[in-house]
């Protein structure tokens, strides 16, 4: 064999009529199969169509793992260190006795972007805030009508917090020791919520101003946080000047193009234009305009210097790519730091989004451990899925969220603690909406309420979990990580445990105590709750479990 390459030496390899290039799939174009910047490659292949899979990059082979398989497919990665775009590889595929190199000639070579998000936001911890039911600081700029601090939210109407009410609580944000801000929308609307803008261009006047938002925005700094604006360019307002000319003026408007409408004549019941929600108040922006693109961009260049540290652009779950494309490289060239998050899970391709909300894992917690109508196994299966389906790089800059903009959601209360326990122990960001943290459950569709600052009216103990949980998650770096190995699952107790790479987690979301054995390295562990310290023997780590509990063990090294 002397004189042979690896590389030529696999290319003596004879194709096997077991073995087809049509049960494999990759793309060397899509950052799903090959991930420069995080070392990953992945290949697709049918179930039981191999036994071995081997990545081949610069004469050197990586053992392909399993990381997920679905009914009819095994979905295999190699993990390796970063590597650029001129890289070029090829697989070595086996089953039984035959083997296949794909592709059959040449090699494969990356056609992606380059994708690292701020490294200021992995696995950051979020609190959002909707500026109207914060804190009132000023009543001298308080809509005409209000509702009363304290009473039921009810539709759109105001209870008259303002951007001062923030600045003069952000001591107690601080004392959550969140990280991030999430500040819902500001602009100008005749709504609370601010989601059915008037115009981009200004602060609503019940809200404050741009000097008061630049002071709010010195002070979070000031306090070592970073502070992100939610921007909902998916659509505007019926009063927004735009759309009221359409209204006006029909097939004369210059304007026309800027919306998705039927017909040029404006019909509102039911609507012949589309919109946000099905709801004829948010009419969609056509995205694809480059007139919107230019006049939407504009604005968020002009909102940045106000120092804000990032953008969340939503809130429909259907973004135009090409618009946010476009909007990434214009704000990336001159802001490179900046976060850029959206409402849209599929636009993480490395040219678009950082990261993003995703509607289907809220979904999948809330059915979990809210409604309780889905197995353990079905849970683990799908968070799995979900973690797969995005890049690794954005997993731990997505935002983990329980609550939408419809839903308050306190139940069991014993059983949101380990909702909780799950969020600030898993992949990504977690996202606190204010109010969460003390248990307020008041809603009404787009309208969440009133913070009660009397704490009377709080739930105290609440209060102190979630302190705990975040102290945890900011005291053990790993956890912003993506490490995350499932270690137990069992449908029957509702127990379920998985490790992030040095601490295991345990959930019992069962109504009985519970006995486990998780496979874990041998040493002694500790349970950052109660302190107790456990001994794992033989690779095995024997403990109890609580009915409707979590525990958090930390391995000693």
């Amino acid at each position: 064999m002397r004189g042979f390459t690896i590389t030529s030496l696999l290319f003596l390899l004879q194709l096997s009529n077991a073995l087809s290039p049509n049960d494999m799939m990759h793309n060397a174009n899509s950052i799903f199969y090959v991930n420069p910047s995080a070392g990953q490659v992945k290949l697709k292949v049918k179930r039981d169509a191999t036994t071995e899979v081997l990545l081949v990059m610069d004469n050197t082979r990586y053992l392909m793992k399993s990381v997920y398989r679905d009914a009819n497919y095994n979905y295999l990665a190699a993990t390796l260190n970063a590597f650029d775009t001129t890289a070029t590889y090829h697989f070595l595929i086996k089953h039984g006795e035959d083997s296949l190199l794909l592709p059959e000639t040449g090699e494969f070579t990356s056609n992606v972007p380059l994708f690292v998000p701020p490294p200021w936001a992995v696995g950051k911890v979020y609190y959002s805030i909707f500026t109207d039911g914060f804190h009132n600081a000023d009543s001298n700029n308080d809509p005409k009508k209000k509702r009363s601090w304290g009473k039921t939210p009810k539709n759109w109407e105001s209870f008259g917090g303002d951007l001062k009410g923030i600045f003069n609580k952000l001591a107690y944000i601080d004392s959550l020791t969140a990280d991030i801000i999430l500040l819902q929308p500001i602009f100008s609307a005749s709504s609370n919520h601010k989601f059915n803008a008037s115009d981009f261009a200004t602060i609503d006047s019940c809200f404050g101003d741009t000097l008061d938002l630049k002071k709010l925005i010195e002070q979070v700094h000031a306090k070592n946080m970073k502070i992100v604006l939610a921007v909902p360019f998916s659509h505007t307002g019926v009063d927004f000047p735009t759309f009221a000319d359409i209204e006006k003026n029909g097939a004369a408007s210059k304007y026309l193009d800027w919306y998705v409408i039927n017909a040029p004549s404006i019909k509102k019941s039911p609507p012949n234009y589309e919109c946000w929600r099905a709801d004829y108040r948010f009419p969609k922006l056509n995205l694809n305009n480059p007139q919107v693109m230019n006049y939407l961009i504009g604005y968020l260049g002009y909102w940045k210097r106000f120092g804000l540290d990032g953008f969340y652009i939503g809130e429909d779950e259907h973004l135009s790519a090409s618009f946010i494309r476009t909007l990434r490289t214009h704000l990336k060239t001159r802001y490179p730091d900046l976060l850029l998050l959206g409402s849209d899970i599929r636009l993480l391709n490395g040219d678009a989004f950082d990261g993003s909300s995703n509607k289907t894992l809220t979904d999948l917690i809330v059915k979990y451990f809210v409604k309780q109508i889905i197995p353990t196994s079905e849970f683990d299966r799908k968070l799995h899925q979900i973690l797969l389906f995005s890049p690794s790089q954005s997993n731990s800059v997505n935002l983990i969220s329980l609550s939408n903009h419809d839903m308050r959601v306190v139940p069991d209360i014993e059983l949101m603690k380990n909702l909780y326990a799950f969020m600030f122990t898993c992949v990504g960001s977690p996202v606190i909406l204010y109010g969460e943290e003390i248990a307020m459950s008041d809603y009404s569709s787009l309208n969440l309420g009133s913070f009660p600052w009397n704490i009377v009216d709080q739930n105290r103990m609440f209060l102190a979990e979630i302190k705990k949980l975040i102290r945890i998650r900011k005291s053990n770096p790993i956890i912003s990580g993506n490490k995350f190995f499932t270690l137990y699952v069992n449908d029957i107790t509702k127990v379920y445990a998985y490790d992030r790479g040095g601490l295991i987690i345990v959930l019992n979301s069962g109504n009985k105590q519970s006995f486990v054995s998780l496979p874990a390295w041998d040493g002694t562990y500790t349970d950052l709750s109660s302190g107790e310290q456990l001994t794992a023997f033989s690779q095995s780590l024997k403990l109890s479990i609580d009915a409707k509990s979590y525990r958090i063990l930390k391995r000693e090294l």
